[in-house]
């Protein structure tokens, strides 16, 4: 099963494109600047804001005389749990330090001082205040409008050809089509299905979904990092960098029960485990006045946050809970982007580059979009020479569906943080699959429309996830098994799921 939507191409507006960029992230930001410095002439796509933006901690980089990219590149593989890639996460260090200057050359002004977060071991984090992400996208944003790169808002719906990319569907308000020979994806993760969440909603991992369905394989995607510290009944994070700092974590009698500074996963599962036993937990900002930081000064952004909140920070302690964050898993790539499919590249949160292992280490995400949003981009260059033109054939599929889901986008994310959350079991993996499959069965009965299609293709990634959880008979990194609770050597190896597994589909 290819195409989930029904259209007639020579009926679609048609435009052509040497290269398309679907996703505006510091991943696809890169690839494009870079491409169009080569003097290529990509087409950038995009649905709007997403996850760079609201990136507050910072982006990790070795450059201190007594720091050095093999020490980065051991916390890394701690906190990934054996499964990093050695030797793409090589290529992250060291060329995270060309790509840093890169950042500055486009115009991000990173602060004098650099700070540590949980798992690292050296200072090596640099940041813009409490606002990085916003920072780097700003700057990015404004080399493409520098260099003339076009734009389109739209999304993205289907990829079209058989055996290579020969074009894409995409949605701005109508159904259009673009003829290429080369997508970049650049789409982001899929933490978004979760019902608690840091993400946007709208950055939904239904690009795995369309990839899923052009035969791709996906690798790791149990692997969901959950964020210790959201605020409490919302999606708004408070950054690692702010415990880098001092700030503490109490249960509801006012104690510390963790250290604060070991991986995300460790101090996730530690707050989860206070809530589920009926506590509350919260971060303590406090404790950075009486070290001399200005919480308004070092960290604005969470600051008025916070108080927009009605919560006074330097005053009392704030209510948090974990919730989903970060996609470890992606699309299977090399390490210069390329997937399996010819034509086609991944970069960014959407990819697996093997980097983060089981666990990615605090501030390595910004880290990998710009080293391999880069790598990406040259590669393209270099292989637009040998790839074979766009035909001018005409792309048809036909289906006449005019059934509804019997779920909603809301039912899944609350599915798969009852069933395939921080804490994992056999019987509720089972069930939260069998919940889904039946919810699919019907599938080809539904109406073939936009919204549809987003959610075939988010549940085809929770598929991906659930499969993988209920494969993975361990705990290791961020998948947390209460029936498995030790890691075993035999799953010392990365998960595969494509979709040909599903006689379903």
């Amino acid at each position: 099963m290819v195409y989930f939507l029904d259209f007639d191409s020579s009926k679609l507006p048609e435009e052509e494109a040497e290269v398309v960029i679907c996703g505006s992230g510091i991943g696809g930001l890169t690839t494009a600047i870079v491409l169009k410095e080569l003097g290529v002439d990509p087409l950038l796509l995009t649905r709007g804001v997403g996850n760079t933006y609201y990136s507050q901690g910072g982006i990790a980089c070795a450059l201190h005389p007594h720091d050095s990219p093999y020490l980065h590149a051991l916390d890394t593989q701690r906190a990934g749990r054996g499964l990093c890639k050695e030797d793409t996460l090589r290529i992250l260090v060291d060329e995270g330090i060309q790509r840093l200057a890169d950042l500055r050359r486009w115009g991000v002004s990173f602060d004098p001082e650099t700070t540590i977060e949980g798992g690292h071991s050296f200072p090596r984090v640099y940041k813009v205040k409490d606002y990085t992400g916003r920072a780097i996208y700003e700057a990015l944003w404004k080399r493409v409008r520098e260099l003339g790169i076009e734009v389109l808002m739209g999304e993205l719906q289907e990829i079209l050809g058989e055996d290579r990319v020969e074009g894409i569907l995409y949605y701005d308000g109508s159904l259009k089509f673009i003829r290429t020979s080369v997508l970049v994806l650049a789409t982001g993760g899929a933490a978004s299905m979760f019902l608690h969440t840091s993400n946007p909603v709208r950055v939904r991992g239904d690009a795995l979904g369309i990839a899923l369905r052009k035969g791709l394989t996906l690798l790791n995607p149990e692997f969901v990092q959950f964020h210790p510290t959201v605020v409490k009944n919302t999606s708004i994070l408070i950054s690692e960098a702010v415990r880098g700092e001092g700030a503490l974590l109490l249960n509801s009698k006012g104690e510390r029960f963790v250290d604060e500074l070991q991986p995300r996963d460790v101090v996730a599962r530690a707050i989860y485990r206070q809530i589920i036993e009926g506590g509350e937990v919260f971060l303590d900002l406090r404790p950075l006045k009486n070290k001399g930081i200005d919480l308004k000064e070092r960290f604005p952004t969470i600051y008025h946050m916070l108080r927009d909140l009605g919560y006074n920070p330097k005053e009392q302690p704030i209510p948090i809970t974990p919730a989903a964050h970060y996609y470890i898993g992606g699309v299977e790539v090399k390490s210069y982007g390329e997937t399996t499919f010819e034509g086609l590249y991944a970069v960014g949160e959407c990819a697996c580059t093997g980097v983060h292992g089981a666990n990615r280490l605090a501030s390595n995400s910004l880290l990998e979009g710009v080293v391999f949003g880069h790598r990406t981009a040259y590669k393209v260059f270099h292989q637009l020479s040998t790839l074979k033109k766009a035909k001018t054939k005409i792309f048809r599929n036909k289906r006449e569906g005019k059934g509804k889901p019997p779920y909603t986008f809301e039912d899944l994310r609350r599915l798969m943080w009852e069933t395939c959350g921080l804490e994992r079991r056999e019987e509720s993996l089972e069930e939260g699959l069998q919940r889904l499959t039946n919810w699919l069965q019907s599938w080809k009965n539904w109406e073939p429309n936009v919204e549809n299609r987003q959610l075939f293709d988010i549940s085809l990634t929770a598929m991906a996830t659930f499969s993988c959880a209920l494969w993975r008979k361990e705990s290791r990194g961020v998948h947390y098994r209460k029936d498995y609770p030790y890691e075993r050597e035999e799953y010392r190896r990365d998960s595969e799921y494509r979709l040909e597994a599903h006689l379903m589909l």
